[in-house]
Order: structure tokens, then sequence, then C-alpha cells
């Protein structure tokens, strides 16, 4: 069976693919059909198969790279998932047409993405036999390692297994989907529509384009730019091509999970690791600004030998507006956590920037020593952790657009209470609607209380309540630092856990409550 398998997975991919690829072509090209009803699903699914075609297509060279090596249960492994990603995405393509999402189908649309893709992605796991015990526990093991790629969360059960390389690059490529496929995918992507756009307000996204597939398109050309240019880096630092792709890769969508041992790389190297991380960390609207800068300036008068009226418009547009409020706080922080880190414990300076960086931007990388740290870097490091990165990045956490509208509300708190009104607070040069700050304060009110209730929980499988409670921030913000490795053994309960804050944590919790809330009833069309 398995012989078989290994031949017939290629061509019933490639089979899907041609058919995806016509269907794609052709949908183009036909009227789109207008029903005086739609279901409420039709749009969910709709999009949802498009985005379970694109985790296909993603998987496509890998599945080639693993038979040029000639591994061969690892191609097939990688297959199996494609091919399910392809067929439920063509089928859902073909019988549900896409339409404006509201609030609660944008919700429900990412519980569903980041349910079905975990299960999905772990038949790989499955099919390999990687892990040991009942049926039960390797599918848990499986979707356990499933959920840590598509979170960019970067926690692991495999220890020193060594997976074969198709399959490290297809669990890279994984993490890389699930960074940049988060809450400004999956709802700055989607159709115009009011309530979506409040809410996303509210959750620091912005709109980019009118149409879905627009909006993708500039993302992934955003980001695809980025992890070329990083990848070229590391690559000119001394690092084999694959080890400097895979690095870019696992750094760059926050996960952390790399093949290589980052406190042994050169000083250089840990640098351009820096900056990659700070790029993943800040808003993408402040690269969106970046890239409209370059796009806009007269290359022309450049390669004409006018250095001149190059630089001239360079300096005609507003650099001021780049670094927003939110992105000086970030900075600040950073800053000011990376000296009260390094006071804290026994680290040179930039180690301490180094691991106070990877817990804002969500990455992890899994350099922290315990024994060096104390208490107080612990507490240090759980709150960078919680904090998180930007809005609108691909970082986990809080976010530090909502600390900033926390802090605006705290230091007002006083005036409220003497003269009874509404909070009137201002971010990004707009003022902020009641609703919208509901929402943000709901939001980290949230993360705290799944934080405490999942440390208790620890605590009663016999953690210490710190190290509790730095696994359980680690898991919701999904950033994968470990004071404790985990292995296979350890009980279901803690792994289930510890998926449920990774996936809760990727979609900010409210989501969730909101996907089965019956708060209003879909639009229909005109």
């Amino acid at each position: 069976m398995s012989d078989v398998l290994v031949q017939l997975m290629p061509i019933i991919v490639g089979l899907l693919l041609g058919i995806s690829i016509l269907h794609s072509v052709s949908s183009r090209r036909r009227v789109m059909k207008r029903y005086l009803y739609y279901s409420t699903f039709d749009p969910i699914f709709a999009n949802l198969g498009f985005l379970f075609q694109f985790s296909g297509f993603l998987l496509i060279p890998t599945i080639v790279y693993a038979y040029y090596l000639q591994e061969f249960r690892g191609g097939t492994a990688i297959s199996l998932s494609c091919a399910i990603f392809l067929f439920l995405g063509l089928l859902l393509s073909f019988f549900f047409e896409p339409k404006m999402l509201n609030l609660k189908q944008s919700c429900v649309l990412l519980v569903l993405y980041y349910t079905c893709v975990p299960l999905i992605v772990s038949i790989q796991f499955l099919y390999l036999g990687i892990f040991e015990g009942s049926l039960f526990e390797q599918f848990l093991d499986s979707l356990f390692e499933a959920s840590s790629a598509i979170s960019t969360t970067g926690f692991t059960l495999l220890g020193g297994f060594v997976l074969p390389k198709s399959m490290i690059l297809a669990r890279a490529i994984i993490e890389w989907n699930g960074g940049i496929g988060i809450i400004f995918l999956l709802l700055s992507s989607f159709y115009p529509s009011l309530s979506l756009s409040h809410y996303g307000k509210a959750l620091g996204i912005a709109k980019l384009a009118g149409d879905y597939k627009v909006s993708f398109t500039i993302v992934l050309l955003i980001y695809a730019i980025y992890t070329v240019i990083f990848s070229v880096l590391l690559l000119l630092l001394g690092m084999n091509p694959f080890v400097a792709f895979h690095t870019a890769l696992a750094v760059y969508s926050t996960t952390g999970l790399t093949i290589v041992n980052v406190q042994t790389l050169s000083f250089p190297t840990q640098v351009v690791l820096a900056i990659i991380m700070l790029v993943s960390a800040l808003s993408f609207s402040l690269h969106l600004k970046v890239f409209s800068i370059i796009l806009n300036a007269d290359w022309k008068s450049l390669i004409r030998g006018k250095l001149k009226n190059f630089v001239s418009s360079l300096l005609e547009n507003d650099f001021r507006s780049i670094l927003t409020d939110e992105t000086k706080l970030h900075i600040i922080l950073i800053v000011s956590f990376t000296l009260l880190y390094w006071m804290a414990t026994s680290l040179d300076p930039f180690s301490s920037f180094l691991q106070v960086l990877s817990s804002s931007a969500s990455v992890g990388l899994n350099i922290i020593d315990p024994d060096k740290i104390g208490e107080i870097g612990k507490v240090i490091l759980v709150i960078v952790m919680l904090i998180g990165a930007s809005s609108f990045s691909i970082g986990g956490g809080i976010r530090v657009y909502r600390l900033y509208i926390l802090g605006k509300l705290l230091i007002k708190l006083p005036w409220l209470f003497s003269v009874g009104e509404d909070p009137k607070i201002k971010a990004e040069n707009r003022d902020l609607k009641l609703s919208e700050i509901i929402v943000n304060l709901l939001i980290i009110f949230l993360f705290v209380i799944f934080t405490i209730l999942a440390s208790l929980v620890l605590c009663v499988l016999g953690y210490s309540f710190s190290d509790a409670l730095f696994e359980s921030v680690s898991a919701i913000s999904t950033t994968g630092n470990m004071l404790v490795n985990l292995t296979q053994t350890a009980s279901s309960i803690h792994k289930l856990l510890l998926i449920m804050l990774m996936l809760f944590g990727r979609i900010e919790i409210l989501p969730f409550f909101v996907a089965f809330s019956s708060i209003a009833k879909p639009e229909q069309s005109s």
C-alpha cells in the first residue's frame, strides 16, 4: 500500500492542481451568478476554499523537493495533506460563491481555518508514524505539532527526532503560511463590510483594498520579498542555501523553530536575525508605507545618473508618518525591557536584547537558560511576551496598540470619574469609538483570564506557578519559549491545554466567542 501511494500521490496532486487552475481561470471568465438567497455559510466556505487552495499550492514545491531527494515517505506524507487541501478547496470554491462577509461570518471563518488546517497538516505526522502510543496519543501528538506550526508558536514534541529534509521544509512553509495568514490576512483581505471594518479597526487592522484577492496579493508579495531578502543575507553570511532559507522562514514567521543553534551563530548573523525579528514585530502598515515610498521614487532619474532628482523624490515623502505612536512605543518598550532584563540577569547586553526582542516579536528562538535569568528575569519575559508585537503584524500577544489604548484610558480615568462622560481617546490620528475601546479592553481581559486559568491547571499537573505562568503566556502569545522541555510523555491534558492556548492566542480569543454568538444576521445580496 505504501509503495502504491508513493507512485499515486504525485499524480493525484498534479490532477487536482491542474483542475484547480482551470477552475480558477474559468471562474474569472464567467459572470458571477446572482442568487435571490444566499446561505449564511456561502461566503464562509467560498473564502475557506480559497485559503485551502493557497495552502495546497504552497506545499507543491516541497513535494517536488522530497521526490528529488528520494524521500518518498516524506513526499507521500506531504502529498496527502496537499491533496486534501486542494480537493477541499476546489470543492468549496465550486459549490459556494464569494460574497461580502459580515463580522460573525469572518469570525466563523477564522475559527474554521485554524481548526481545519491543523487537522489536515497532522496527517503528515500520522502517516510517518513519528509518535508512539495508542492511535489517540499519536493523533494528539500530531495535532500538537501541526497546531504549533500553523499558530507560529514553535513548541515541539519531536525532541531529538530528525525529520526528512522535505518535511522540515514543509513545516517551515506551513509556519510561514500561518504567519502571513493570521488575523490581518483573514480579516483585512475580505470584501469590505461595515461591521467587519469597525472590528478590524478595533484590532488595529487597516483595509488594504476593496477586493480581497488584491489585498491578499499585496500582503503575499511584500512578505515574499522580505523572505527572499533575508534568505540572501543569511546565505551571504555563510549559511548553506537550505539552512538560510529555512531560518528565514522560521524566524520571519515568528515560529523560531530553527534547525541551527542560534547561540552558536556569528555575531553578524545574530544581528541579521534581530533585524528579521524586528521587521516581523512591527505593523504591516509601516512596511506598506516603506514599499509605497520605494515604488513612487523617481527611479528613471537614478538610472540616467540624476542622483539629485532621485533623492528629491524620496525627500518629498513624509517620513514621520512611518513611525506611528504605536511603533514609537514598541521601540521604547523593547529598549526599556532590555535594560531591565540586562540589570536583572547575568547576561551581556546583546544577549539580553536578543532575548527580549525575540519575546516581544513572539519568535522565541529557545535561547533562554532558566538558570541564568532567575525569577525576576522570568517575570520580565512574561510581561514582554504577554504584551507581544505591534498590531497588524505577524507576532502575537495582547499587542502594543491595546497597551497604548489602555495607558491613555488609565491617564484619563480620574477625569472620566469626575465628569461622567464617555472616554474620548485618539489613536493613529482618529478618535476611537466606545465600541472599539471596549473590544480592545475585552481582549486584554480575556488574555489575562485565560493565562491565569491555564497556569492553575499546569500547577495541578506539577508545575511551579512561575514556570506554569511562563509556559501559559508563551503558548497564548504564540512565542514558544520553553523553560521545561516538552516530551511525548507529557499528559494528554497538558497537550490539549497548550493546543487550545496556541490556537486561541492566534485568533486573539474574542473571534471564537463572536463566531458562536447570535449577534447579527448575515448580510443579504441586493
